[in-house]
């Protein structure tokens, strides 16, 4: 049952974002999204940490289920990445944002299986996370190019991490599990546009 229940709905959503994929291709907005990421975040460091983390945690918010992967990693290979690196990338950043999932699903499930309260549950998970949430901007850098890659982005990284981190704590304590990641995330692609921009 448990396999089932998780098969079907990440299985529809894939199915969905592969169709709104090369929809986006076949039309053209799929060169117009690269070209306008590409512009705005010349350096592939930054490209990771605002395409792979901080758009990938809006689109989990948004669609959750393995879609943030597939549509962030689609977006890194067509930057120039390889694809079995895009994919890693994209693992790595969407470690802070899945927990809470398409609109707070994992916690309101664990909240149904439980019979904890939902809002205990988001709560406490809203406290542990910004954390790592902090730490996940770094790591995806670290991954990508090692410790001398991480230094020209530092300032890149910390916005990501601190942008997302800290709508997350007060979406998560004061309103509950539905909009974390999609607040969070928007923040974060703020954060880094902004001081990409400024830099």
């Amino acid at each position: 049952y448990g396999a089932a229940y998780g098969l079907f709905p990440i299985g529809w959503i894939v199915v969905n974002v592969l169709f709104l994929h090369e929809l986006t291709v076949r039309s053209g907005y799929f060169e117009a999204l690269r070209a306008s990421l590409a512009r705005l975040a010349p350096d592939p460091r930054e490209q990771v940490i605002l395409i792979a983390f901080s758009f990938g945690a809006f689109v989990e918010g948004m669609a959750g289920f393995g879609a943030p992967v597939a549509v962030t990693g689609a977006i890194l290979i067509q930057l120039g990445f390889k694809p079995v690196q895009a994919a890693v990338l994209a693992l790595i950043a969407n470690t802070a944002p899945v927990a809470f999932g398409s609109l707070g699903i994992p916690i309101t499930t664990l909240s149904q299986v439980t019979g904890l309260d939902v809002m205990d549950l988001s709560r406490m998970a809203g406290r542990q996370l910004p954390f790592f949430s902090v730490l996940v901007p770094f790591w995806v850098v670290l991954a990508y190019g090692g410790w001398s890659a991480l230094r020209g982005v530092r300032a890149v990284a910390m916005a990501a991490g601190v942008g997302f981190a800290v709508p997350q704590y007060v979406v998560s304590n004061f309103h509950g599990p539905w909009l974390v990641d999609i607040v969070s995330g928007a923040c974060s692609i703020a954060c880094v546009v902004l001081m990409v921009r400024w830099r």
